[in-house]
């Protein structure tokens, strides 16, 4: 009988600790965060043929704070001194987040943060004095961004952190299940058919009618307490985007290609992509100069 019920008090024990974990939250920065605890978890899918396939086991080794909400345009402005949704036609708010953003950006926002805070800068970045404003998409190597290790400060998550982030303990393709359906996943996700997104049909051709991104917070939050990591805006994360790169990469505390791959890879989705994209393992390769309309950020902090 003590057989049977040992493993039964095992499990319940280790659920408690998880639940407990996960709920721990703190304020930093005015950056409202929640504890993410250390583990493991398949990571990408088994649909072939994909950029998310093999799936994998993958240990986060360290526990992090992530961002409860995708950075608003206020956090941005107030760090930064510039709104880069201002005058948007996808909305401008204070509540809403930011967008229209590159990678570059989403990086030095990160430092700016830290440093504000009285926090050591996690990204080293190294401009070409030769050039004002480095916009180009095709000139990496006029901006080289390196990292502290060793660094307290704000920074992007990396893959591997977000979809686990995103998962929250859960194995299914969202982290409310597997419906992908216009209702089913309106409760947790802003996505094209419920943020305001008009389709009409004209023969072969289709006239599309965008509104507005929605402010934070609105929908259902995952296990985690973490909000709109399904649509409402993409977001960035560190790694390098490579296509090969669930088969490649380590699987502890994977940080992406460490080749000379240009492009960046956001997640999540946006409100403007169908419920189907809005997947834990869906990726999207983005030039890190580019400032595509769609693509926010989320910030993390070691523990």
């Amino acid at each position: 009988m003590l057989k049977k019920i040992l493993p039964l008090i095992l499990i319940l024990f280790t659920v408690s600790i998880y639940s407990s974990e996960s709920t721990r939250q703190k304020k930093a920065g005015g950056v409202d965060m929640v504890f993410i605890p250390a583990g493991s978890f398949v990571m990408g899918s088994e649909s072939k043929g994909r950029d998310y396939h093999p799936p994998r086991t993958v240990t986060i080794t360290k526990g992090f704070w992530m961002g409860r909400y995708e950075i608003t345009q206020k956090q941005y402005r107030d760090v930064t001194g510039v709104n880069p949704c201002e005058k948007s036609k996808y909305g401008e708010g204070e509540s809403l987040p930011v967008f229209n953003i590159s990678w570059y950006e989403a990086v030095e926002f990160c430092n700016k943060l830290s440093e504000i805070n009285g926090l050591k800068p996690y990204y080293i970045i190294t401009k070409d004095s030769k050039e004002d404003d480095n916009i180009s998409p095709h000139n990496e190597e006029k901006w080289r961004v390196g990292t502290d290790q060793q660094s307290n400060g704000f920074r992007l998550p990396t893959e591997a952190e977000w979809e686990y982030g995103y998962r929250a303990g859960t194995k299914t393709d969202f982290y409310w299940g597997r419906d992908s359906s216009w209702d089913g996943s309106g409760k947790y996700s802003w996505h094209m058919f419920n943020a305001g997104v008009k389709r009409y049909s004209k023969g072969r051709f289709w006239w599309v009618k965008f509104h507005k991104v929605k402010k934070v917070g609105t929908r259902t939050p995952n296990k985690f307490g973490l909000y709109d990591m399904s649509g409402n805006v993409a977001e960035w994360c560190y790694d390098r985007y490579s296509s090969t790169y669930y088969s490649e990469s380590e699987n502890k505390d994977p940080r992406g290609h460490k080749g000379e791959y240009l492009y960046r890879a956001a997640r999540g989705g946006s409100m403007l992509d169908s419920p189907k994209d809005l997947t834990s393992y869906k990726r999207w390769p983005v030039e890190p100069f580019e400032r595509i309309g769609m693509n926010g950020l989320r910030v993390v902090l070691p523990e």
